[in-house]
């Protein structure tokens, strides 16, 4: 799913850590999981190499939208001081379709930053009726719960 949303680095740490706990490659499985992973890898690579090219046109774009994506995409390479000021930066620029789906994000950027006090206050501010609102509860009610 993060491979469809256009997030492969997101994709590929998901896949590392499923086949790290031999969730994934193993069983009948296994060479569609492998043949998955190598796609995740080949298109993070490119997309991590695009990267620069897309913050110097996403600075200049007219609304936050390819802010908040770029910044996604450095979040889910694990770059999250490079991400999240861009996620932050899209914003306060504006002209998103969905602002508090970025918020949710931004808010599990903080979280993938170690500093639950400011996921904690970005899932406070999702107030949307799509479920994100429904889904930042539940973030912080996980945060909550973990050390």
């Amino acid at each position: 799913l993060a491979l469809q949303a256009g997030l492969p680095g997101e994709a590929t740490q998901i896949l590392d850590k499923g086949f790290a706990a031999k969730v994934l490659g193993v069983g009948p499985d296994a060479p569609r999981h492998a043949r998955l992973q190598a796609l995740a890898a080949k298109e993070a690579a490119a997309d991590k190499a695009a990267l620069p090219q897309a913050e110097r046109e996403a600075a200049s774009a007219q609304g936050g939208t390819a802010l908040v994506a770029t910044g996604l995409d450095y979040v889910g390479y694990g770059e999250t001081a490079k991400g999240i000021p861009l996620i932050e930066q899209g914003l306060h620029k504006g002209g998103l379709k969905h602002p508090d789906d970025a918020r949710l994000r931004l808010g599990n950027a903080y979280l993938a930053a170690g500093d639950k006090s400011r996921a904690t206050a970005a899932f406070r501010t999702v107030q949307g009726d799509d479920g994100s609102a429904d889904l930042a509860r539940l973030w912080l009610a996980v945060s909550a719960a973990s050390p």
